[in-house]
């Protein structure tokens, strides 16, 4: 019996061993070193990749953002700012996905640059919230914890295992680092925005918008101040993105136009008020709002508006101040009312 147990934990150690072995030589989720090209990527999942990424990447500017900006060209976004960037996506993620991983990104370089891309996550939830479960010990700098990643089953199976086995099938293309990710495989253009804006309101009604101003002051206060006032040197343009003319039309359906641009105001004068901020504002460009094939939906459109926004950024095209602001918003939200009107 003694021989017994004794070699089931022989074995075990074993298989402890070889898990972690592999898991460190292979490190799918990038802990300690890049993936070199020659790899393929099982590990689509932002929320487990970008840690690493953020640590071991080559880098002096971020972008981050949610799917709207999931499919922006960092060779496009390289050439317009003359740096070398890095994409950090959290798809639906809050104020707080993007604090965590920025909070990484300057503790490992210290970027000149954020772009941080605008949505709505701003207003609809409170700067508590993550929007994913967020596995917070690939996030911290201490290597204690690093035994609930390198003798991680899941991540053996699920990251490593795949990682070897499709690089050996030849399948080394990484998108979800730099290029498209989903657009290619969306079907774009009016029939398709029309048909997801009926099951939208279908699925919903009146929308409770009370919350949304302090949601917004919520997020700002709690995560985006702080960042700011703590990194001086390095340069945050924030930007809105546009959303098609649907997405407004549903806005006016359910009570919510009005307080999402109250909501908008506020956080735009309140960013304008920060030296280290520039505010860079494409929910009135209705040359693209109203233009139905460059969205699959209300709100995700194609590459080529994520590229033209960054190359206008770095020209300084469309960008807020004190003295302007006001009058841009205004005349938005009436041109968008307008649009929207049934």
């Amino acid at each position: 019996m003694k021989k017994w147990i004794i070699g089931v934990l022989c074995v075990t150690l074993c298989i402890v061993l070889a898990v972690g072995t592999a898991n460190f030589l292979v490190d799918p989720l990038m802990q300690y070193r890049l993936l070199p090209q020659l790899f393929s990527f099982a590990a689509y999942s932002y929320d487990y990749i970008n840690p690493g990424v953020a640590r071991n990447a080559d880098y002096d500017a971020v972008l981050v953002g949610t799917s709207l900006a999931e499919n922006a060209d960092m060779d496009v976004y390289e050439n317009a700012f003359g740096c070398r960037m890095i994409r950090m996506i959290y798809p639906g993620g809050t104020t707080r996905n993007f604090a965590l991983i920025l909070d990484v990104a300057f503790r490992a370089h210290m970027p000149a640059l954020v772009l941080w891309s605008v949505d709505d996550t701003l207003f609809l939830q409170d700067g508590s919230e993550f929007n994913h479960a967020m596995p917070e010990y690939l996030y911290d700098d201490s290597r204690l914890n690093d035994v609930s990643y390198l003798l991680n089953l899941s991540v053996f199976y699920n990251f490593t295992c795949k990682d070897v086995a499709l690089s050996l099938a030849g399948r080394s293309d990484r998108p979800i680092l730099r290029h498209d990710v989903w657009s290619e495989k969306q079907k774009f253009g009016k029939d398709a925005v029309l048909a997801a804006a009926k099951a939208e309101a279908e699925q919903s009604g009146q929308e409770d918008t009370a919350d949304l101003p302090a949601n917004a002051a919520d997020n700002l206060q709690t995560h985006i101040l702080p960042m700011l006032r703590a990194h001086p040197d390095t340069r945050f343009d924030f930007f809105f993105p546009p959303k098609c003319v649907t997405y407004w039309q549903t806005a006016l359906q359910n009570g919510s136009f009005d307080a999402k641009f109250q909501a908008m105001r506020y956080v735009v004068q309140t960013l304008l008020r920060q030296e280290n901020a520039h505010v860079f504002f494409f929910a009135d460009r209705m040359e693209w709002t109203t233009d139905y094939e460059l969205y699959k939906d209300g709100v995700h459109f194609k590459q080529s508006v994520n590229n033209a926004m960054g190359e206008a950024i770095a020209q300084g095209e469309s960008e807020l101040t004190q003295d302007s602001f006001d009058a841009v918003l205004q005349s938005a939200e009436q041109a968008l009312r307008n649009a929207a009107a049934p």
